[in-house]
């Protein structure tokens, strides 16, 4: 440190250029790094989809889901897999270890599973990876009140290209455009009359359209190439195929002279349109086509959304058609950000102002605060390379910092200015003698907050991923405070400095009233820590049981989605009126400002958005679910927070149930929906189970395919292309090119019996009906079936409206346990209850491992255990203020408050080694104890204070605000109440500690005097 200190004071040129480049290069690094939201945390979930239409859950989970399972939990870094079995496919979880990055496992998985085959009629693996930045970032529509299908060509062709190109957008998703196809719904009376089968059509039609090269031919000396070309190019063309029917044996057993046909219009529906699925898309009740940008991870949010509202100011909208604003991140993203930034430089200020007031000299000051912008600036340099973005976890860094990273600075300059005024030869030696005095303090103290946050860093999990660039802004923020303390600091103090006038030391009124609460103290030493014990056991006993617990803060969201999920069978123009319900209510709600609707098969949502200055957000919503209550018709109506990683305030109590039997799992799992919504703070109890679905089952003779020719395959494959359709050809309608499906009028087919009238071809061409190969019966079978690592289970869940999740949970829990759960049925959380469990016990044990690092650094500085002991002492105290400070603002204890107690343990031990590090240096100058104790507390007051009150006063913009986010004011409240109470505590209860640990040793004199006695 030595040689460090004195090349900066003799390289003034290279110290300059030095900060030139600190600064040049942060605002660099500031322009170039990308705004976000949320940091780029890999979720460590990978989904899987598999579509199976038409198959059932138990053929999916055989066909599908089992094996896949089984080659799942042999990936490497595969913790759990989950299946879901439906009747239209399969739907994996992988959930890997954090140490794997989702690039690794993707690629893992893709591998594992290319060895596996699918099903005939299965479709492609789809990979679908989870995050914070899944959701879409920007939500737009066009409200029409005219013929949708201009504005839906528009979009589709227009709108959706131009944002697709734009750099980082990772898809464009629309709603409210039909996917028209070209339907061909044969008529099976008509069928049986002409003696044809759904294949031998099948032929005709794709053999209608065609373009196929035969060769070449010279023509005068020119090669031309021949094709054979039919287009179907209008519905009146393919209402006029021919279909030739099968040629019937005359009576003398010849065929007929001239083959017969019928037009395809004679045996067949033909439309253009959606098929009947009818989907509805509205904004605000009026007709609309909306679509949605989803970035690419790590991507620039606000960048892209800027530069897709001027792509669409740039186009020619059709007329009669309004574009709508419906969700746009980038705003609360630069509000966050704009806070944070604020709140950053009003603590920056705050700090300046401090300082001021103790030194009350400019210059001082100055000298003393080049070390904020220094440091931040650094620090952002090493953020950008290290990958990060601006998010709120690294500016809530900042923030936190700016308070911390002058202290170093404090303490050299006040060291220096006390000096430099009270010396009468002034000299570069001077200043440096000076800054040598006390750079073994912040060394160490400055190493101390270091190991305190450096366990955060490594604190497992996603939370502790999430965390992480907050702990590392602070680390390297506070690395290079330190190095500007002792390099630019003493330059700086040697070019300003020395010109000051001499001013006779005089002890102020503080220091005056402290020699005398101290001097009392040290001759009270029982009664002084018996006070504080019993202030802090009150605090602990009284205060914290008041205050509940939470996961992440309540952050104020405007932001909601109403999920409507129907009766199975119910179509789409059933869930549209009971959706229109829904939107009455919330058009006819003051406080709602807009509202967009999707509404399809059985299930719809309606996102809607809460006025800006609505005070109480959590009735409003409260007040919609009572009144969604009232609503008959649907099976479940939930409403829910969108677009927030906190869920706006709200989060999930997942429960999954596990048992022997399914049975005994259901019976379960239904006493547990029914005890959890007695639960005050819990709404939308529900399970996975959706009871069952009636359906008709072919149980096929294997005799019988044999006489006839056919195998299990053939059958499911025809069965399955006369109900669900069979995309035949493509085709073009309007000059846009569709699919034409050709699927069976299934109106006439009105039992069991009916349906097994129905014929299908063998190998041979013959036409055989279902019921002369197997049995048709109608049974219930379930509609989904989920599977965890191979085992059945169901999935409980529930959304805590209340900020106190750990009360709500505690109490779910209770309830829970009162039950008599049938033999072998078992349960545990998972969610944000589970994380919330998890996440207290990580950072428990990262507050545990710092404190013993902090040990470590400090043992290594002082030599000695018993003053680092002395010191570690000081660290409960700050819990005083800290729940005080908790308790004023109404706050609960959260992830955010347990850093701030975190934070604490570096502030106290760098108040406590400041301290004692002059207490040391006294008594090697032979100071008797009580005496060196008295001097270094009168000495070292006043920088301890000012540390103390800057951060206290760096930290106070993010205790008021509004808009702290995640990184909430309970932060701020409990460092700066710990720091209140644990400074005055400090100043007392470290000299204490030390003369107990510390008593004076006996002269041999004494020795003497007490062998005589």
């Amino acid at each position: 440190m030595k040689s460090i200190i004195r090349f900066s004071m003799k390289n003034t040129v290279a110290i300059c250029l030095l900060i030139v480049m600190l600064i040049g290069g942060g605002i660099f690094a500031v322009r170039e790094m990308n705004v976000e939201k949320y940091p780029g945390v890999d979720i460590p979930y990978l989904g899987v989809q598999i579509t199976y239409p038409g198959a059932s859950p138990e053929q999916a989970l055989k066909d599908i889901a089992e094996p896949f399972e089984k080659e799942a939990m042999n990936i490497k870094g595969v913790k759990n897999v989950y299946s879901d079995a439906t009747a239209w496919g399969v739907w994996l979880t992988l959930e890997f270890a954090m140490d794997v990055t989702m690039d690794e496992g993707e690629e893992r998985a893709r591998e594992a599973f290319s060895k596996l085959e699918l099903p005939e009629t299965a479709g492609q693996l789809q990979f679908h990876r989870q995050g914070l930045d899944s959701l879409p970032i920007f939500t737009a529509g066009f409200v029409t009140k005219g013929d949708t299908a201009e504005i839906e060509k528009f979009v589709k062709d227009t709108v959706q290209p131009s944002l697709e190109g734009i750099e980082g957008v990772a898809k464009v998703e629309t709603a409210g455009i039909d996917d028209k196809k070209v339907y061909v719904e044969l008529l099976p009376e008509q069928l049986k009359k002409h003696g044809l089968s759904a294949d031998q059509v099948k032929q005709f039609v794709s053999g209608n359209n065609l373009s196929i090269p035969t060769g070449e031919i010279i023509v005068n000396d020119q090669v031309l190439p021949v094709r054979v070309s039919k287009e179907l190019s209008s519905l009146k063309v393919i209402e006029d195929i021919d279909i030739l029917l099968p040629q019937m044996p005359t009576a003398s057993g010849q065929p007929a002279a001239k083959p017969k046909a019928v037009k395809l219009s004679d045996i067949a529906n033909i439309s253009y349109g959606n098929g009947g699925t009818k989907s509805y898309t509205r904004i605000n009740g009026e007709e609309a086509v909306t679509f949605a940008v989803t970035a690419e991870p790590g991507a620039n949010t606000v960048a892209i959304v800027k530069e897709a509202k001027d792509k669409l100011e740039e186009l020619d909208i059709p007329a009669g058609n309004q574009l709508k604003m419906l969700s746009d991140q980038s705003v609360s993203i630069q509000d966050s950000v704009s806070a944070m930034l604020r709140e950053a430089f009003l603590g920056a200020l705050m700090a300046v102002v401090v300082t001021l007031l103790f030194l009350r000299n400019i210059r001082s000051t100055l000298i003393a605060i080049i070390s904020i912008p220094l440091s931040i600036f650094a620090s952002l340099m090493v953020l950008k390379s290290l990958g990060y973005t601006l998010n709120i976890m690294t500016l809530a860094g900042i923030a936190v910092a700016v308070g911390r990273v002058v202290d170093d600075s404090i303490v050299v300059i006040e060291n220096v200015f006390r000096r430099v005024r009270a010396a009468k030869e002034r000299n570069s030696q001077l200043v440096e003698e000076s800054t040598r005095e006390v750079a073994s303090a912040i060394t160490s103290s400055t190493i101390t907050t270091v190991a305190v946050f450096i366990p955060m860093a490594f604190v497992p999990g996603i939370v502790g991923k999430f965390f992480a660039p907050l702990a590392w802004t602070i680390v390297v923020s506070l690395l290079f405070s330190l190095l500007v303390a002792v390099t630019v600091v003493p330059l700086m103090s040697r070019i300003f400095l020395l010109k000051l006038k001499p001013a006779e030391h005089k002890e102020n009124k503080i220091q005056k009233v402290y020699r005398k609460t101290l001097s009392w103290s040290l001759s009270n030493r029982w009664k002084t820590l018996l006070a504080a014990v019993l202030i802090l056991g009150l605090s602990i006993g009284v205060i914290a049981p008041r205050l509940g617990t939470t996961f992440l803060p309540q952050e104020t969201m405007l932001e909601y989605n109403v999920s409507i999920e129907m009766d199975q069978g119910i179509n789409s123009a059933k869930t549209n009126e009971i959706t229109g319900k829904i939107e009455d209510v919330l058009l006819n709600n003051d406080d709602i400002k807009q509202l967009s609707t999707n509404v399809g098969e059985g299930s719809a949502s309606v996102a809607f958005t809460i006025k800006d200055g609505v005070e109480n957000v959590n009735k409003v919503t409260a007040d919609l679910r009572k009144e969604f209550d009232k609503i008959d018709g649907a099976k479940e109506i939930t409403v829910s927070s969108t677009g927030d990683m906190t869920g706006g305030g709200q989060s999930y109590l997942q429960i999954i149930v596990n048992g022997p039997d399914i049975d005994d799992i259901k019976a379960g799992s239904a006493q547990m929906v029914e005890a959890l919504k007695d639960v005050k703070g819990l709404a939308d109890v529900r399970t996975t189970l959706e009871g069952d679905k009636p359906e008709i089952t072919i149980d096929m003779d294997e005799e019988k395919l044999a006489e006839h020719g056919l195998m299990p395959a053939m059958v499911a494959q025809s069965v399955r292309n006369f109900i669900t359709g069979e995309t035949v050809t493509k085709v073009s309608i309007d000059e846009e090119t569709t699919d034409l499906q050709l699927t069976m009028k299934l109106d006439d087919i009105d039992s069991v019996e009916t349906l097994g009238e129905q014929k299908i071809t063998n190998m041979m061409g013959q036409q055989v009906a279902l019921n002369e190969i197997g049995t048709l019966k109608k049974v219930n079978s379930r509609m989904v079936i989920n599977h965890l690592n191979g085992k059945e289970y169901v999935f409980v869940r529930g959304t805590i409206t209340d900020s106190n999740t750990g009360e709500v949970s505690a109490k779910a829990d209770d309830a829970l346990n009162k039950l008599d759960l049938p033999k072998g049925v078992s349960w545990y959380k998972e969610g944000a209850s589970a994380a919330m469990e998890e996440g207290f016990k990580n950072m428990a044990i990262a507050i545990a491992v710092s404190i013993l690092l902090v040990y470590m650094v400090m043992v290594v500085a002082f030599g000695e255990g018993k003053a680092p002991f002395v010191i570690l002492f000081a660290i409960p105290f700050s819990a005083i203020g800290s729940l005080i400070g908790l308790w004023a603002v109404n706050e609960p204890i959260g992830m955010p408050a347990m850093i701030g107690l975190l934070m604490l343990n570096g502030i106290v031990v760098t108040n406590a080694i400041v301290l004692l590090d002059r207490v040391k240096q006294n008594e090697k100058q032979g100071m008797e104890k009580h005496q060196a104790l008295l001097e270094a507390g009168v000495v070292r007051i006043r920088p301890i204070l000012m540390t103390a009150i800057a951060t206290v006063g760096a930290l106070l913009p993010m205790a008021i605000s509004s808009h702290a986010g995640l990184v909430s004011r309970s932060l701020a409240v409990v460092v700066i109440g710990g720091l209140t109470t644990s400074t005055l505590l400090t100043l007392i209860i470290v000299p204490v500690l030390y003369s107990l640990f510390h008593p004076k040793k006996k002269s041999k004199a004494d020795k003497k005097l007490t062998k005589a006695a």
